[in-house]
């Protein structure tokens, strides 16, 4: 309750700096609260204020696919266990909590793909900003894809890749309306577009092939990259070239072969 009183004080910079200090604490069911207020304020976003609220339901939503992983692994330890009434317990136990962390991550992700699409998005015109939040939802429903099964599961990743799909359209038009192929934001969504393909749809064929065509895209304009934005997209442009040269020998490995 403590922190519900910023959003209603008129200084809105109160509410980002007691975001950022639950950040700092860890807090992160206190921050995704003040992210959330944050971004049903009203106005836009600064690109520190965006990435601040991406971090504030990242972090929760990753510390419940932490949570998430360790339950699965004590679960298939204790259905092992050869007395039956036991294991019954211990496991309908086990099954009770996986129920409550995913159900938490689920309406988490479900509130962030909310707010970008009612109270952030609405608010841009710019081609970039626009692409970060389409990122950003696109992102969420690929981890909602950890937290369902089914025929649900399937109806989530679509979503998901017809939202990367949209963001990756709209960064690659041609002329001043797209994004340059060395952008932050557009390389970062073709390292996470790539991640999608690989870890959610199973086609490491079509990871590799987004991976390379974007590594390769941006390493013939590098020489135009101003020097402030030289880090970001160098370290960007590593990550797809492990991702890519990892998945590339995975693929070889299983003797399918990417060109």
């Amino acid at each position: 309750q403590v922190f519900r009183a910023v959003a209603m004080e008129p200084e809105r910079q109160l509410l980002i700096d007691r975001a950022r200090l639950a950040e700092s604490a860890a807090r992160y069911d206190d921050m995704i609260q003040l992210a959330r207020e944050l971004a049903e304020y009203g106005t836009k976003l600064t690109a520190p204020e965006r990435n601040l609220f991406c971090a504030a339901y990242k972090q929760y939503v990753g510390q419940r696919r932490a949570s998430l992983k360790k339950v699965d692994s004590v679960l298939e330890m204790e259905e092992l266990i050869p007395d039956m009434e036991e294991r019954t317990w211990k496991v309908e136990a086990l099954k009770e909590y996986r129920g409550v962390i995913t159900g938490e991550a689920r309406i988490t992700c479900e509130e962030a793909v909310r707010l970008v699409d009612s109270s952030l998005l609405p608010l841009e015109n710019s081609s970039e900003v626009r692409v970060f939040y389409l990122k950003i939802k696109a992102d969420f429903k690929r981890y909602a894809t950890d937290f369902c099964e089914g025929p649900e599961r399937q109806l989530v990743a679509d979503e998901a890749l017809a939202t990367y799909q949209e963001a990756f359209d709209l960064a690659a038009q041609p002329g001043e309306d797209g994004l340059a192929p060395t952008n932050g934001s557009r390389l970062a969504l073709a390292l996470n577009f790539a991640v999608f393909y690989h870890q959610v749809l199973k086609q490491p064929d079509k990871a590799c092939l987004l991976a390379k065509a974007a590594f390769d895209d941006a390493v013939s304009m590098m020489d135009q990259l101003e020097d402030e934005h030289y880090q970001e997209t160098s370290t960007l442009m590593r990550t797809l070239r492990d991702n890519l040269t990892a998945w590339t020998n995975q693929l070889m490995e299983a003797g399918l072969g990417a060109d």
